[in-house]
């Protein structure tokens, strides 16, 4: 039956009313889901008004601070000196690509230097020159500590950093700091959107792929409208990770081959080998150095950092190194004053936070060296 003409108005009519209703009601749902999921998320930023996939390593501007490296991916730019924190300088590189300790006396200390290689934590993000874990080491041990930290980096990439470094620097301790996601990282061939190297397990030794890395030219790029936009909603976000759509929403987070099967930790026990050889080939004291970012204590459901840790420490001590646990101190002093006297608003040790790393690797260091393998290098 057809509809006369004043019926078929009246039709359009309550569509059009209906309409702004759905729609309405479509954007309320979005705002609760959107409130829902950073309510229940662990991601320290959850709640910033910010675009997701705008990373620290995936933003255009990083390029500013870092550059294109073949055999790391990326290093800190040489003369790099950026931002300002209380009139300090917030973030410099020397002519060598270090982070400055911006203390008064560095580079006038005699005898071998340490130097520092590790993630963000290592580097300092979010902290002022003299403000990192190296700065206030080199304070407290009164000698030369380099900083050869480089955030966003892996556990391979701090290993293969280091081997750069050691023969130009010559130091006679090497410190290795690592958080459980620098594991994951390992797995993956492709991070921040940007090509690194990676490591293969053949016949239980490694073998070192993706090198020459290719040049990080998508990562470059601005990002597109969808991105731009969709980026600030943590739910969309969120989902994209949920349903494994990571490779095409960061622009690229590939596993290579072997990371299917969750070789993180085989691969990180054969670093610890790697850097025995190291170590005994430079006469180096090597110490390992577990951190722990804000979800160890804010989120029960990341609870497994300290799995993850425990792997890497383990498998250190089997291949003969000394390695360090900050978890202990942290989850003490943690109880007495709170996560955020030691942690900076995006998730890095603030002053505070580098401070007590520091005077738990200079009490270790100032003592004698442990014998590694009889437990007593588990703790501080």
């Amino acid at each position: 039956m057809s509809l006369s003409r004043g019926q078929a108005k009246a039709v359009r009519g309550e569509h059009w009313i209906r309409l702004p209703l759905v729609l309405t009601s479509t954007i309320v749902g979005l705002l609760i889901g959107e409130l829902a999921c950073r309510a229940v998320g662990s991601d320290v930023e959850r709640w910033h008004l910010k675009n997701f996939i705008v990373h620290p390593l995936r933003g255009e501007s990083r390029w500013n601070m870092m550059q294109p490296d073949a055999l790391l991916g990326y290093v800190p730019r040489a003369g790099y000196s950026g931002g300002t924190q209380a009139n300090h300088p917030l973030m410099t590189f020397d002519a060598s690509g270090l982070r400055v300790n911006g203390n008064p006396k560095s580079g006038s200390f005699d005898g071998p230097p340490l130097l520092v290689v590790g993630d963000s934590y290592a580097m300092g993000q979010e902290v002022a020159n003299d403000q990192t874990l190296s700065a206030h080491l080199e304070r407290l041990l009164g000698r030369r500590v380099l900083n050869g930290g480089v955030s966003g980096y892996g556990l391979d990439q701090a290993v293969l950093r280091a081997e750069t470094l050691v023969p130009t620097l010559r130091p006679d301790t090497l410190i290795v700091s690592f958080i459980a996601d620098d594991v994951r990282r390992v797995e993956r061939r492709i991070l921040w959107g940007i090509d690194k190297p990676y490591f293969d397990v053949v016949d239980g030794k490694l073998v070192q792929r993706n090198v020459p890395v290719p040049p990080p030219a998508a990562a470059m790029q601005p990002l597109d409208p969808v991105r731009r936009v969709l980026g600030y909603s943590f739910l969309i976000h969120s989902a994209m990770i949920w349903l494994d759509l990571t490779h095409w929403w960061l622009r690229g987070q590939a596993l290579h081959a072997d990371a299917a099967h969750h070789k993180g930790i085989e691969v990180a026990c054969l670093l610890m080998d790697r850097l025995r050889a190291m170590g005994h080939a430079r006469k180096l004291r090597v110490l390992i150095v577990a951190q722990y970012t804000p979800h160890a204590w804010w989120s029960k459901l990341s609870n497994g950092e300290s799995r993850v840790a425990d792997q890497v420490l383990a498998c250190g001590r089997a291949h003969g190194l000394e390695e360090i646990d900050t978890l202990p101190a942290l989850e003490t002093a943690v109880r007495t004053d709170g996560v955020k006297h030691y942690y900076a608003r995006g998730g890095h040790m603030n002053d505070a936070g580098n401070r007590l790393i520091a005077e738990l690797l200079a009490r270790r260091l100032n003592g004698p060296a442990t014998e590694p393998g009889s437990g007593k290098g588990q703790q501080p």
